[in-house]
């Protein structure tokens, strides 16, 4: 299997509905004209929060979905690196996302701004959601727990840290406290086993 057959399996197991859900969501914001400068509080506010909440649902369907962990489990390659090939196509197309809707501040400094929220916002509710999948071991109860931690940035979080620098750095510590643990039981097979429930 070559490199890029590889990539294709990972995509298929991964969902490509699942994948293409963050860049897509991003485009319909940015098409409904909410993501344009002069859309206002609420344009910014959508722009910035609905993408990063798509993000995290959909790892935490990429976490849950694998059905045949146990089969990994017994394969050369680690099933760290299944998932990690998996989380990074993810990934890429949260990243894409990011640059649609901050696409529609360019030439303003802001979309720089925007770029960098909505991929921190993305990544901690993405690490979030990989945690709870894996902890309890349901792609329904994983993606409470990510609208719980959307809530919380956005109601509390927010409150506390009002200069975007401020937000962006307490949003990528907060990624890492869930990311770290999601990986050792990923990487353990901990939480995982018999795969994702509904």
């Amino acid at each position: 299997m070559d490199h890029l057959q590889l990539w294709r399996y990972e995509a298929k197991r991964a969902g490509r509905h699942v994948l293409a859900a963050p860049p897509l969501v991003a485009a319909l914001v940015l098409a409904s004209g909410l993501g344009l400068r002069g859309a206002g509080f609420a344009g910014a506010w959508v722009a910035q929060a609905v993408p990063p909440l798509v993000a995290g649902v959909a790892a935490a369907a990429v976490a849950g979905g694998e059905r045949a962990v146990e089969l990994h489990l017994s394969l050369p390659t680690p099933l760290g690196t299944t998932f990690a090939r998996r989380l990074g196509l993810l990934g890429a197309a949260v990243v894409l996302g990011a640059v649609i809707v901050a696409a529609g501040l360019v030439p303003s400094a802001e979309a720089v701004t925007r770029f960098a929220t909505v991929c921190a916002f993305g990544l901690m509710l993405g690490a979030a959601g990989t945690w709870a999948a894996a902890v309890l071991r349901s792609v329904a109860a994983a993606s409470t727990v990510v609208l719980c931690a959307w809530f919380a940035q956005l109601f509390v979080l927010d409150r506390f840290f009002s200069a975007p620098a401020g937000r962006i750095g307490a949003l990528l510590v907060i990624a890492t406290l869930f990311a770290v643990p999601a990986a050792r039981r990923i990487i353990e097979g901990r939480g995982l086993l018999g795969g994702g429930q509904e």
